[in-house]
């Protein structure tokens, strides 16, 4: 009988051959894809008027009105024959627009295979777009741009800054040595000053506090006594000027207020969270533009565009270094 044998060579596993093999046949694969640890703040701390398509810049109408009378108050008597006239000043602010563009790049082959596999490409490579679209537009919220001078809420060259008062434990301006009553003073002074330059103003009282994440764990976590179980935080928002004329302060973490004050000491932020009061345009949403085909690639880009912070009134905000 003719024997038949085989051309190809048995496959012979060694010990560590094997374990291997069984171990990756014991493999399970994660489905949830890890994302980057990070967030964006801007919509907490910043208004946006969005809409109005691809600009130059956005332009603002300012007024001031004053009186050609040199009488206080502008009264007249019985024999007065020259009645003031009023005066108003135009002016103009101009807020530039920046555009934001990026692309994805993949050939069709790689997508072919990553589909094969329950992945697309396109998916994971879009939230990384709209995610650089968003820190673009953060930086620009809070600091701005120093290659095109641009600035943001937190580093306005216009707003008026105060030093916190030296009243803690040896002299020192920092919270870490203040009192709940001190820190409470602090924050009720940086009201007082803002709204008292808005001439206080019914709609102009600051509603809206940044500080560094240390001083806002500080708040949250430190009693305001020994025998007391209200952290300084509750006691400051219960016993605020804005709180006790009927308002409502929200007091946020920020990592933007960190070195931010002068000598590079922590900063804080009052001001009032209003789109009349301060905000910047979305003047284009993140949006796709036509698929490329070229050599086998698939290109897609995006663009979006905003505009640099418009602090209609800048008396509306105001800074306090050193805390």
């Amino acid at each position: 009988m003719t024997k038949f044998h085989s051309l190809r060579t048995p496959t012979r596993l060694s010990a560590n051959d094997s374990y291997t093999f069984l171990m990756k046949e014991l493999e399970k694969v994660d489905e949830k894809i890890r994302e980057p640890l990070t967030s964006t703040d801007w919509p907490r701390d910043m208004p946006v008027i969005t809409g109005g398509g691809l600009l130059e810049s956005i332009v603002s109408v300012d007024v001031t009105y004053g009186s050609s009378g040199q009488r206080e108050d502008n009264l007249i008597f019985d024999a007065t024959n020259d009645i003031p006239v009023v005066q108003a000043d135009m002016s103009q602010s101009v807020a530039r627009c920046f555009n934001f563009a990026e692309y994805m790049s993949f050939s069709a082959l790689e997508r072919e295979k990553m589909l094969n596999v329950g992945r697309d490409p396109e998916t994971f490579l879009n939230k990384g777009i709209r995610l650089h679209c968003d820190k673009t537009i953060d930086r620009s919220v809070y600091v701005g741009f120093s290659k095109v001078n641009s600035t943001g809420l937190i580093n306005g060259p216009r707003i008026s800054r105060m030093s916190a008062p030296a009243t803690g434990t040896g002299n020192s301006a920092r919270w870490a040595d203040k009192t709940a009553d001190q820190i409470l003073n602090d924050i009720n002074s940086v009201i007082a000053a803002t709204w008292r330059a808005c001439d206080c103003a019914s709609d102009a009282l600051p509603n809206h506090i940044l500080i560094p994440v240390e001083q806002f764990g500080l708040l949250v976590t430190r009693k305001v006594s020994e025998d007391s179980e209200r952290s300084i935080m509750t006691y400051v928002l219960e016993n605020n000027l804005t709180t006790q004329q009927g308002g409502t302060l929200v007091i946020s973490p920020s990592l933007w207020c960190q070195a931010m004050g002068t000598n590079n000491t922590n900063r804080l932020v009052c001001y009032i969270n209003d789109p009349d009061k301060i905000c910047f345009n979305l003047t284009q949403p993140l949006r796709r533009m036509d698929t490329e085909y070229a050599e086998m690639r698939i290109k897609i880009p995006y663009i979006a565009q905003f505009s640099e912070v418009r602090m209609l009134y800048p008396q509306t905000v105001r800074y306090m270094d050193g805390i």
